[in-house]
């Protein structure tokens, strides 16, 4: 039966001029966002989706390599949708690491990564069981191939100075494991991975910019659609402290390259650093000064320690609408009128950056763990 009733009619009722009736017309413009890509759109424009608009920004190269690239960025992507709210189990499992039941977290081991990891209880093949959870967990984060030959450089090179050096290089280690600095460094890069895993989704954007080409000067303007930066900025300084640590043995090492004792710093201006807990004392932008002709290519650029700093004294603000993050580097009293500024994109791109720094350190204390449960306790 139709329906014959009158149709219905509003009295009093007009039409907002700012507001959009019927097709878009570009008042109450919106963006779309995207949890994979970088949005540079300042406006809505009818096709040009987050996916075009990334696929546009990635390096000027051939179309073959291009096509390599986003292949390469897919492939990151679905491994991370299959890690997807896992990071409570691998912190659950990390931490069975350091418990007594060390059958139990090579079980656990297995069951996230889905392998048999048929290993016996010693702890060299203990720590063979941690890195490859962290190693294959750790992939979409990460550039293998640049960290595969990090790895095998720091060992030979750990097996080169150790026969070269072997009494000093003896004190060194006993330093590490007597004051329990190792140990604890380890425990620390251990609690970052499974904040790296829950912030998976902020860092997503981050990890396109790898395959994009950015003027020099120009500032990563793209938009996440994620949570806000105060969700990862404790992250950001947790990252740099961990840094800090690990220079020292870094600076350890490579003093005893240079001259032959890990104590031993090169003369500068106003003398030399009469040891290594003087240079643990010193800020990451002084110890970086220290390094002279380093083994080690440390990536600066992970380190804004101004944005660091900030975060620390909690003189930082955040505008969600713009995604700009404004931070206080210096003291002003109680005047802060020279804000820095940086996007939120731009901040998690040097968040990841900082953590692959801690990545790559974190396979020196790898091998020097392995050197002193293959080589030091062999000779006991």
């Amino acid at each position: 039966m139709l329906d014959s009733s009158p149709p219905l009619q509003l009295n009093g009722v007009t039409q907002n001029k700012d507001r959009q009736y019927g097709m878009f017309d570009g008042r109450n413009p919106f963006i779309d966002l995207h949890l994979d890509f970088p949005v540079w759109s300042k406006e809505y424009v009818m096709g040009h989706t987050p996916f075009i608009a990334a696929l546009q920004k990635m390096r000027k190269i051939a179309d073959e390599t291009r096509n390599t690239d986003y292949h390469h960025f897919q492939l990151r992507l679905n491994h991370l949708n299959e890690l997807h709210e896992k990071s409570k189990d691998l912190k659950r499992t990390i931490k069975l690491y350091y418990g007594e039941n060390k059958k139990l977290f090579v079980k656990k081991s297995e069951d996230f990564l889905d392998e048999r990891l048929e290993r016996t209880l010693a702890m060299k093949d203990i720590n063979l069981v941690l890195y490859r959870l962290i190693s294959k967990t750790f992939l979409p984060f990460i550039d293998p191939i640049s960290t595969a030959n990090f790895a095998e450089e720091i060992s030979n090179l750990v097996i080169s100075i150790a026969e070269k050096n072997k009494e000093n290089f003896n004190a060194f280690m006993d330093s590490m494991i007597t004051t329990k600095f190792l140990g604890n460094l380890q425990k620390d890069c251990l609690e970052i991975y499974p904040r790296i895993l829950a912030a998976e989704i902020a860092l997503r954007p981050a990890l396109f910019m790898d395959f994009v080409e950015e003027e020099a000067d120009s500032r990563i303007a793209g938009k996440i659609s994620t949570k806000d930066f105060n969700e990862y900025k404790d992250l950001y300084k947790d990252i740099t402290e961990i840094l800090g640590k690990q220079l020292c043995i870094v600076a350890a090492i490579n003093n005893i390259i240079q001259r032959g004792d890990h104590e031993k710093f090169k003369a500068k201006d106003g003398g030399a650093l009469s040891s290594l807990a003087k240079f643990a004392g010193k800020t990451i932008s002084e110890k970086l000064k220290y390094l002279d002709e380093c083994w080690f290519r440390f990536e600066e650029s992970a380190i804004n320690t101004g944005a660091r700093n900030a975060i620390a004294h909690y003189a930082t603000e955040y505008d969600e609408r713009t995604q700009i993050i404004q931070y206080y580097s210096s003291k002003e009293g109680l005047k802060q009128e020279s804000p820095q500024e940086m996007y939120f994109l731009e901040f998690m791109v040097i968040l990841l950056k900082a953590f692959r720094e801690m990545h790559y350190l974190h396979h020196v204390i790898k091998c020097l763990f392995y050197y002193e449960y293959i080589v030091r306790q062999s000779e006991d």
